[in-house]
């Protein structure tokens, strides 16, 4: 690879953000952003069988109509259950060949156990794990969300905990007040709803897409199936 130009910011203030088209990963990386930090890329693992992820239930489209909003590159890593590490691995050498770029940001907020696997996936990669958003209080992350415009989706949720109908809403203030009457935190950190992200203060223009469906996925989530406009 060449050398970069004077005009390129140096490699230690590049990054690129672990990916779910949710809205802690997308504040960690606009809080990077206001920080100074110029970001490469974005990188979204997906399930080994489908252009689809997990939790959020995402569609390899949605996603890539959604960096676009952004103007970023995004990159894909695939992985069957049980091979997450090596999937990761694999993605964060193409991250760090192509867009010369050796650290990580996640929006993690207080999870320590999810912290402390990410740290150890990474120690042998040449990767530096960044959490910007680390002890951040959950009920300022909302109202700082909130207060900045931050749009998102709840696409995905388990219907154990939520109302199913809370699906394809848009979390504002009131609707995070209904969540927390039904006993759930209303940032979704312990994985009872998850969110894409519409529309953000780094955007370039809003997401536009369309709910073709309702599924259920193995692990016990509803999910709503959605395609790009």
């Amino acid at each position: 690879m060449s050398n970069m130009s004077s005009s390129e910011p140096p490699a230690t203030q590049l990054f690129c953000t672990s990916w779910s088209g949710g809205k802690d990963a997308c504040f960690a990386l606009w809080q990077s952003i206001r920080k100074g930090l110029t970001p490469t890329c974005l990188l979204t693992m997906l399930k080994a069988d489908k252009e689809q992820t997990s939790a959020h239930g995402l569609n390899r489209d949605v996603l890539e109509a959604q960096a676009e909003c952004m103007q970023l590159p995004i990159v894909f890593g695939k992985a069957n259950f049980g091979e997450y590490e090596a999937g990761l691995k694999a993605a964060l050498q193409d991250v760090k060949n192509t867009f010369n770029t050796f650290q990580l940001t996640f929006g993690d907020i207080d999870l320590q156990a999810h912290r402390d696997w990410y740290e150890k996936i990474l120690v042998d990669t040449g990767i530096t794990p960044h959490f910007p958003l680390w002890h951040y209080s959950r009920e300022q992350l909302l109202q700082d969300m909130f207060a900045n415009g931050f749009e998102t989706m709840i696409v995905s949720l388990k219907a154990d905990k939520l109302d199913r109908n809370l699906l394809g809403k848009i979390l504002t203030p009131e609707i995070a007040v209904q969540i927390q009457n039904e006993g759930v935190c209303p940032t979704g950190e312990d994985g009872e709803f998850h969110t894409l992200v519409i529309n953000a203060p780094h955007f370039h223009n809003r997401l536009e897409v369309d709910v073709r469906g309702i599924i259920e996925d193995e692990w016990g989530y509803t999910q709503l199936e959605i395609v790009s406009k």
